[in-house]
């Protein structure tokens, strides 16, 4: 029979291991930081941390004259909302996020996602499919244009950029579903 003095160290060290985030602080705004811009490009960019929804992302077209096949890195996404969600997914090439993404879990309701372009987020809207829709790959719609996720094999996919033309892009990289 285990002892009660013996569980409770037990049951505190296993607490402690589990919380433990060296470097971290678990916050919304620290995950940010580790996807996109990090210290450095926020002590860079003061104005725009220091603006409330500065990072939020706009619904609408990209800003005038911006490519839609230059998608920027995510960088700060701490202001973001995607809305109700049971897992989200993040696409990167070569290690530089480019698209995040998330679902609810409830499969009647839309995922959502976004992009940097021209300096600025883009919310992206999918269909209805909850999250199992994302993390399987889907078109999100953004106005003026359209990006697909497409998996290609264990966290690997291909992104496909369309414009309003139908003009595409199509870019190989890393799709991480959590």
């Amino acid at each position: 029979m285990i002892r009660p003095a013996i569980l409770f160290p037990l049951a505190a060290l296993a607490l402690a291991a589990c919380s433990d985030r060296t470097g971290t602080d678990g916050s919304e705004g620290d995950f940010a930081s580790r996807v996109g811009a990090g210290k450095a490009a926020a002590e860079a960019a003061p104005a725009q941390a220091a603006t409330p929804g500065a990072n939020a992302a706009a619904a609408g077209p990209p800003p005038a004259g911006a490519n839609v096949f230059a998608v920027e890195r995510l960088g700060d996404i701490g202001g973001l909302d995607l809305g109700p969600r049971a897992g989200g997914c993040t696409f990167s090439e070569g290690g530089t996020e480019l698209l995040i993404a998330a679902g609810p879990a409830d499969r009647a309701l839309p995922g959502k996602a976004a992009v940097r372009i021209g300096g600025r987020l883009i919310a992206l809207d999918a269909p209805p499919g909850g999250i199992e829709t994302v993390r399987a790959g889907t078109s999100f719609r953004g106005e003026g244009f359209s990006v697909a996720v497409q998996p290609t094999g264990p966290a690997k996919a291909t992104m496909t950029i369309t414009d309003g033309k139908g003009a595409t892009k199509r870019v190989a990289g890393d799709w991480v579903c959590a």
